[in-house]
């Protein structure tokens, strides 16, 4: 008898909490939207970022690149 009385009790506590279910966590603070970089913004930046002086260090910089890319290619 207990166990007619129990069971539906349970169902009915089953269905009103699974509705309500685990609380969502709040959006990570961060950018919303990540910025995708153009060939002109990258044509600028380098620009910017790459002049006389420093020109052979930055053509080091890419064929280390480059190697270490191919390097980890099987």
């Amino acid at each position: 008898m207990l166990r007619k009385g129990l069971v539906p009790i349970i169902l009915l506590m089953i269905c009103l909490l699974c509705p309500a279910g685990c609380k969502k966590s709040s959006p990570e603070s961060g950018p919303a939207e990540e910025a995708v970089k153009t060939a002109a913004k990258y044509a600028e930046d380098a620009q910017r970022e790459i002049n006389e002086d420093n020109m052979a260090a930055e053509l080091e910089k890419i064929e280390d690149a480059l190697t270490r890319e191919e390097s980890e290619q099987p």
